[in-house]
């Protein structure tokens, strides 16, 4: 039962869910659409790092790689790199600023690549700058590399020219005494030759120095070289406007949802069947859909349509009537509402009418002295009525009641507008006519004031063998008719059930559907079928299993 009133929730909530789901997404539609696309390019670059000798720690050395890329990464999005690249592009942007917003830079856990992440409404200018910012990167990067082993090679690169300028002064000194015969030349050829070898080891030795060097600046130097350029994108990253537009949508339908689901908790009316059971203990005895019409007569359905689907739920509240009197014959009954409008008139006009209807001698009483309305509904004159039959008392009460057009129905209309309605209805010489009513008729049912808003209703339940309650279904506030059943009960009324009126198409959920596809087809299928077995059988009981299922 609970999902089936769910599903009739939704179902009857559908317009606000296609509403929500098509503003969402409409609206997601559009703005996607006037909305500039962004074009994302991409270069990847693999980091050759050096090897690190003397560690034998292989943790020590993934959390130095590790390091060493998130270092790279704060490297290209510092200002210097990004102003070269700004001074290298042939469409420049706006600022360094703008460009810094443009470019990201990640480096994917448990590797050594740096991915350079460009996005710019001009797809072609964003494939440049990820390619110049990672060119500009890696020559900056060469440059650092190099700056380490610059000044101790440039130092070597000075000795060897003062060493190579110290062999040729001692060569030019050797070759001037290459004639020489006399000893004491002979012996200063001998020292400068040895000056020249020793000069030629320290050249060999800083020759040697010089290459050292420059080997471990290869071998130390991490090389950045680029495995995957970027290239011109096809298709924007966003706006993504289906993806948009589906969310939207979905969100749209939900808040439309969660919006339904807030006015259901929050409406305290009542709605169902099951809530009037569960908070009173009450049945209902009858479900009536909205009869249209601007004029009182013309809610007299039963009478002019009878045939309607609405007559037939009469004829129903009329079945389960009766089952609620099985200990003794049903005379009078008392109709009446919580709260004023709810159609306890029109529901008194006829459900006399189908009683009449049925063969009985019914009598429909306008006991409402405040605001009548039976009188307008059946077309008849209210100079005489209740009031006059309460005030002569040398007239039989019998000659204040009018016929009606209907066969076997009479009305008692209230009569003229007393000052003290409550006090005419709470004497004597009202249950004295009440007893001469019965006298003359086989049913007579009461129309009341609501019992919330005067007393009338509570005076006369206790003197009636039963009362029904009408509710008017997304109207009559659930503490409302609480109210008037307690104050009801307190009486001593003997409460039968009551009647939800007024049931429209898409308000009352599952109940109505239920109720209103019942009346419709198996309500005139069940009166076509009793007219046919009554001529073949010569006439039937009415009810039978129609009412035992609507009671159940």
């Amino acid at each position: 039962m609970e999902i089936k009133r769910y599903i009739a929730l939704v179902w009857r909530w559908a317009w606000l869910i296609i509403l929500g789901v098509v503003v969402a997404g409409g609206s997601a539609f559009l703005v996607s659409t006037n909305t500039t696309p962004i074009y994302r390019a991409s270069a990847r670059f693999l980091i050759d790092e050096a090897p690190r000798g003397g560690s034998s720690n292989e943790y020590a050395q993934i959390l130095l790689e590790e390091r060493l890329a998130q270092t790279y990464v704060q490297i290209i999005e510092t200002n210097s790199v990004l102003e070269e690249t700004l001074n290298r592009l042939e469409k420049p942007v706006a600022s360094v600023q703008q460009l810094a917003g443009m470019v990201s830079v990640s480096a994917p856990q448990d590797t050594q690549i740096l991915i350079i992440n460009v996005e710019d409404t001009d797809r072609q200018r964003a494939a440049v700058i990820a390619n110049t910012v990672g060119e500009v990167f890696i020559e900056q990067n060469l440059e650092r590399e190099n700056q380490r082993y610059a000044e101790p090679i440039a130092n070597w690169e000075t000795r060897i020219q003062e060493i190579g300028d110290e062999i040729e002064a001692l060569d030019a000194q050797i070759n001037a005494l290459a004639g020489a015969e006399t000893a004491e030349d002979l012996a200063a050829v001998s020292r400068l030759e040895t000056q020249r070898n020793e000069a030629r080891l320290r050249y060999t030795d800083a020759f040697n120095k010089i290459n050292d060097l420059q080997v471990a600046q290869i071998q130390g130097s991490n090389n950045i070289q680029p495995i995957e350029p970027a290239v011109v994108p096809d298709t924007p990253i966003r706006p993504r406007t289906v993806n948009n537009t589906m969310l939207a949508a979905a969100v749209g339908g939900m808040l439309a949802l969660g919006i339904i689901f807030l006015i259901e908790y929050l409406d305290d009316t009542v709605k169902s069947p099951d809530q009037v059971l569960n908070d009173t203990g009450l049945s209902t005895l009858g479900a009536i859909a909205f009869i249209k019409g601007d004029k009182p007569a013309d809610r007299l359905i039963t009478h002019f349509r009878p045939r309607d689907p609405i007559s037939e739920a009469y004829r129903v509240l009329r079945t389960n009537l009766s089952f609620s009197a099985v200990d003794k014959e049903l005379q009078d009954i008392l109709i009446t509402s919580s709260s004023p409008g709810e159609g306890k008139s029109t529901t008194v006009a006829n459900l006399g009418t189908v009683m009449a209807q049925m063969g009985k001698r019914v009598i429909i009483v306008d006991a409402d002295l405040r605001r009548p309305v039976q009188h307008k509904v059946f077309s008849v004159p209210n100079n005489q009525g209740l009031t006059t039959a309460l005030l002569d008392q040398q007239t039989p009460v019998m000659e204040h009641v009018q016929s009606t057009k209907i066969p076997g129905l009479s009305i008692l209309a209230s009569g003229p507008i007393p000052p003290n309605p409550a006090e005419l209805l709470n004497s004597h010489r009202m249950a004295h006519v009440m007893n001469e009513l019965r006298l003359g008729a086989d049913l007579i049912i009461f129309d009341t004031p609501p019992a919330l808003t005067v007393a009338d209703a509570s005076i006369l339940a206790p003197q009636v063998d039963g009362c029904i309650l009408v509710v008017e279904v997304g109207k009559t506030r659930r503490d409302t008719f609480l109210q008037a059943v307690q104050r009801m009960q307190k009486t001593g009324a003997n409460l039968f059930g009551t009647a939800l009126n007024r049931l429209q198409p898409g308000r009352g959920g599952y109940y109505y559907d239920y109720y209103y596809y019942y009346y419709h087809y198996y309500g005139a299928y069940e009166q076509d079928n009793r007219k046919r077995r009554s001529t073949k059988r010569g006439g039937t009981k009415r009810g039978g299993w129609l009412s035992g299922l609507i009671k159940r």
